[in-house]
């Protein structure tokens, strides 16, 4: 089935407030987390206000901004299956972002949810009670074509596709952008690729090659900036912070990305 065409903006359009942004893959091991993470916090320090949401049940996003797992009040479980719990229930403030922390409980979200009318909705529903207290939301998605993916996608305008340059590395894309397409059909006509951002680069042959082979199957799609290979970015969640603190110096990628987004937000609404 094809791809319904996303609106196009009218010329002077108001940018909304906030531009929310599914960082999303099928396959694992692309950097999802790594760039909800580093994204936000290059665009918190290029002045935005900016939250972020863990939708993967191991946590990796919620640990890496230095919050305790074992001791959260409330998580996205209970923003999803309470309909009095709000997003501002729940979130904490961390490292100049704001992050609605995941807990290992959602990996029952799915069953808790097989009953209620309208669970493809829920965040989007969640979403619109901030009121634009937000400039950016960052979603993080697990490696799944689940219900928390359909809800990320569903309230999204934008999704960003991580790819690694390394092997395999256009494995499960094409599922990702079938279910692109039916979100679009069915509850999203505005849903877009934001960008494909290429991740783990380095100077090797396969990484090369891999990357002229996601170039020429995304073509203008792809972000002129890569994310460098580095150790450093590797390490930074472990100490709790981003990489523009842990070690300013490699994050050059992430500050160039950030302005990239920015770019290519303002761009759709001239």
């Amino acid at each position: 089935m094809p791809a319904a065409r996303p609106k196009k903006a009218r010329a002077g359009a108001k940018i909304p407030r906030p531009i929310i942004i599914s960082v999303a893959q099928n396959k694992g091991g692309t950097a999802k987390t790594t760039t909800t993470l580093n994204l936000g916090a290059a665009l918190a320090a290029r002045g935005k206000k900016v939250l972020l949401i863990d939708l993967d049940p191991q946590g990796n996003l919620t640990s890496g901004t230095g919050i305790d797992l074992a001791a959260l009040n409330g998580s996205m479980y209970q923003v999803f299956t309470d309909r009095n719990v709000t997003l501002s229930d729940i979130t904490q403030d961390r490292i100049g972002l704001t992050v609605a922390p995941a807990h290992i409980s959602m990996v029952t979200l799915e069953m808790d949810l097989v009953n209620r009318n309208g669970r493809e909705w829920i965040l989007k529903r969640k979403l619109e009670a901030l009121d634009g207290e937000f400039d950016f939301v960052l979603v993080d998605c697990p490696p799944s074509l689940g219900l928390t993916v359909t809800n990320a996608l569903a309230a999204s305008h934008y999704v960003l596709l991580p790819v690694q340059t390394q092997a395999y590395a256009l494995y499960g894309v094409p599922q990702l952008m079938e279910m692109m397409n039916v979100i679009k059909e069915d509850l999203n006509p505005d849903l877009t690729v934001l960008g494909v951002l290429l991740t783990f680069t380095n100077r090797t042959r396969l990484s090369r090659e891999v990357e002229e082979e996601i170039k020429n199957y995304f073509k203008d799609e792809v972000f002129p900036t890569s994310i460098r290979q580095n150790v450093k970015i590797a390490e930074a969640p472990l100490s709790g912070q981003s990489i523009l603190t842990y070690a300013p110096e490699a994050a050059v990628d992430y500050i160039s990305l950030a302005e990239e987004v920015e770019k290519r937000v303002n761009a759709k609404f001239k």
